[in-house]
Parts: structure tokens; sequence; C-alpha cells
């Protein structure tokens, strides 16, 4: 099985365009980083791999991005990014994967939920390695297809109340939305019916073309597509306490969080992780762990990664650990309250 993944892996590589700069504009980076920081940053010799728990468009997909330019950038390491079709190729690619440095996945909730609700058997304790905990997940939007009969997110409640079932939510089979959606079923009463999405852009599409009534996306993909007039934005999920106006002033009232409009249980903690094969050198975790915060501590990385709608974030590898524990048994609660587990 890992002779297969990592020949798998390669024919993906040879497949895919160098694409540290795709889609982006030739910025000019603020952060002067010494020499001996670029010679010792952590990596092996050669290129580094980016592996993408998704199609490209989607929020890891853009954050990746906003990384691998400023890695190239910054300290001159060339590195290729890698969309895979679905979170569980991605995982298993990033596991059986050389623990060299050489290759790294930047993760969201989904390589947790996966392991615990028994939909794949890479355990992000034991068969990988935590590198760091980056940017908070922010600000998710609800949005729904221009035409359907609610305009806020108390109204759809209301509806999805009154017709239990009817409306259908788009999203992975097991993955950081459905348990979003799991929540709110949970909080506010509401009862959803399930249509498999599994990147942001069959939610996109399917939104567009009312194929599903509800969808999580990325804010920056939300404003676009609300503004060209193929979807609407009823709310925001981000973590406990959030609000939308401290991150971005400018957005109407739709946009604000669901605990600002009243559902104060509608919260949900998600940060992007990322993370190495399991077996990696202790000493190179940290050096990596530290050439990270060097791509954080950039002006220009920062206000790429907050454009995505995310907050920019780094934590050493012992705040690391504590954060994304404490994420998991969160989703173990809300594993449970679906009976995935006892």
């Amino acid at each position: 099985m890992k002779k297969y993944s990592i020949a798998l892996l390669c024919i993906m590589l040879y497949l895919c365009q160098f694409s540290v700069a795709l889609g982006t504009k030739d910025i000019a980076y603020t952060e002067e980083v010494s020499d001996d920081i670029q010679e010792d940053y952590g990596f092996s010799e050669g290129t580094v791999t980016w592996i993408v728990p998704g199609k490209a468009g989607g929020g890891s997909d853009l954050a990746i991005r906003c990384y691998s330019e400023a890695m190239m950038k910054l300290l001159g390491i060339s590195n290729f990014v890698v969309n895979c079709d679905t979170n569980t190729e991605a995982h298993s690619l990033i596991a059986h994967a050389k623990p060299d440095g050489s290759y790294l996945m930047l993760a969201t909730a989904a390589l947790n939920i996966q392991f615990i609700t028994y939909h794949a058997t890479v355990n992000p304790k034991t068969d990988l390695t935590l590198i760091a905990a980056m940017q908070d997940n922010g600000f998710a939007a609800l949005c729904a297809p221009v035409k359907a009969p609610y305009n806020t997110f108390d109204e759809m409640v209301q509806y999805a109340k009154e017709h239990p079932g009817k409306l259908k939510a788009g999203f992975p089979e097991a993955g950081n939305n459905s348990f979003q959606f799991a929540l709110i079923e949970k909080e506010t009463g509401a009862v959803f019916s399930k249509a498999d999405c599994p990147s942001e852009a069959d939610r996109l599409v399917h939104l567009a073309s009312r194929f599903i009534d509800l969808g999580f996306v990325t804010l920056q993909n939300a404003i676009k597509y609300e503004r060209d007039g193929k979807l609407k934005v009823i709310a925001t999920m981000a973590g406990d306490g959030k609000r939308i106006i401290d991150y971005e002033r400018a957005l109407p009232d739709n946009y604000k969080t669901m605990q600002e409009q009243g559902y104060k249980g509608c919260f949900w903690n998600v940060q992007h992780y990322v993370y190495g094969p399991a077996g990696m050198d202790a000493v190179l975790v940290d050096k990596i762990n530290r050439t990270l915060k060097v791509l954080y501590d950039d002006e220009t990385c920062r206000n790429k990664i907050a454009s995505l709608g995310q907050i920019p974030e780094w934590h050493d590898i012992a705040e690391s650990l504590i954060i994304r524990d404490a994420e998991y048994d969160a989703e173990v609660a809300i594993a449970k309250f679906l009976d995935f587990i006892p």
C-alpha cells in the first residue's frame, strides 16, 4: 500500500503543472529573510510538495497557494501544489510520503472527522506529524440560492423546522461541513436532508443551479458569488465569540455570525494545521515550524490569508498540539450526537 501510494503521488506530480504563482499577481513581499534562515529552513533538498485535500478553488487550496508563493518569494523554496479530488486521498498520500520534510499538507477538521467517524483509516495523532497550527478558518459563509424562500438565518431555521427534511444541505459524507450542519440541527431543532458535495466548487455550482438549498463556502467566494447574483448569504459561522465586524467592517448584516444573530450555541472552532508524515525527526519538525512563522510574520502573506476570510495565526508545536486536541474532542462530541460512535 505504501509503495502504491507513493507511486500514485509521483504520477500526480508529473501530471500537475508547477503552480507556485498560479492565478496570482507578482507581489513584492515585505519581509527580508537572513541567509541563515534561508539555509536552515528545515526542508529536504529539492522541491517541496504541498498536498491539497480538495479540488482547486476551495479554502485549503487558496490558503496553500498563499504559503506556496510566499515560500518561493521569501525563502527561494521551489514547491509544487498538488490537488486531490477528495480529502481521503490527500490524507492517505501524506501518510505514506517520505518523512523528510519534502511533503506537507494543510488540513482542517475533515482529517479528524473522517477518522473519528470511521470513514478513513488515517489517524491524525499516530499516522501523521503535526508541524504547526496555523490560521483560524475564520468565517464560513452559509449560503442559499437567490430565490430561496428565506433571507435570514432565523427565517431559514423556522422554515426547516416547519418542513423537516425539505431543505437539502450540500456537504461531504464526513467532513467539517457535515459537522457544522449537525451542530445547527442540534442547537436549533432544524432538520436537513443531505446532498453529497465533496468540494466547495461543487457547492458553488449547485447553489447557483438550486440543486441544493444550503451550503458553506469561503467568505471570499461568498462575497464574489453574491455580488454576481449567483447566491445569497444568510449567516456566517466562526469560532466562539468572533464577530464579523471585527475582521470585515464593510459587510452587511446578513454576514453576521450565527452567534451575532442570536444563536449562541452555533459556533465552530476550526484551525488549519500543517502536517507531515509520521516519523519525522523532532529537530526537523521544529525547524519547519519556525520557518512557517517567517511566512506568518510577513505582512503580505498575512493579508492574503485574511482576504480569504481566515484569521492569520501561527503557533509553536506545544500550542499546536493543545489546539488540535481540543478541537478533536469537540468533534468527538458531535460524532456522538450523530451516533457515529457510542
